[in-house]
């Protein structure tokens, strides 16, 4: 999962779990900040952040070994699958986008405009490099934007970069292009069993601390 499926899965979280405005605050920031912490996360951190990354780790986990996630990764060419679950997060990102109205009420801007908010409570816990990032996603309002194909041109040109093959962003962005369709299938598949696994789930107890310290 990528950022806007992050968010949107910490509300949905925060909504199953009756949370009160800090602890949605900090399940949301948590949907980026635990994209830059690897390792324990930091006891002294408030508990809602910390929440909160527990939270993205245990998207990733289940959204990893999901089967219809998997197998739009296994669609990839053999010389791209190694890279291509880093792919179909963020194409994720793009179907959820297209058809966020199949799944939320809310307008969609008016959600994203929120998430900035919640983030940049937390934004002192945010790495430098992930402070650049987070300026960079409110400047170019790249959760609200993430149906815009462009967006996913340039976190799929981002990726490679930082993998070190910006060589394959021509094929890359043609193989991931053509799955659209396959990936908007997938996500009616996944994401409902994505927000039925959290409602079940509960990260603050995960952490084995009381909601309310």
């Amino acid at each position: 999962m990528n950022f806007l499926a992050h968010c949107a899965l910490a509300a949905d979280a925060a909504d199953a779990w009756s949370c009160d405005e800090e602890q949605r605050r900090g399940l949301i920031a948590g949907a980026l900040v635990g994209d830059f912490i690897k390792g324990g996360i930091p006891a002294d951190w408030p508990l809602p952040l910390r929440a909160g990354v527990r939270l993205h780790r245990r998207v990733d986990a289940i959204s990893n070994r999901n089967h219809s996630m998997r197998a739009v990764s296994a669609s990839f060419p053999g010389e791209l699958r190694r890279y291509a679950p880093i792919f179909v997060d963020i194409l994720a990102d793009h179907a959820l986008a297209r058809r966020w109205e199949d799944f939320y009420a809310t307008a969609r801007s008016e959600f994203c405009g929120s998430c900035y908010r919640d983030i940049a409570s937390f934004e002192d816990f945010l790495t430098s490099r992930g402070k650049r990032f987070f300026g960079y996603m409110r400047d170019a309002d790249l959760l609200t934007n993430y149906d815009d194909w462009i967006h996913v041109e340039d976190g799929l040109s981002s990726v490679l970069r930082r993998l070190g093959r910006p060589d394959l962003s021509r094929e890359v962005t043609a193989q991931s292009q053509a799955r659209i369709e396959l990936m908007d299938n997938a996500l009616d598949r996944f994401y409902p069993e994505l927000q039925e696994a959290l409602a079940g789930w509960q990260a603050f107890d995960a952490i084995a601390e009381p909601r309310n310290s």
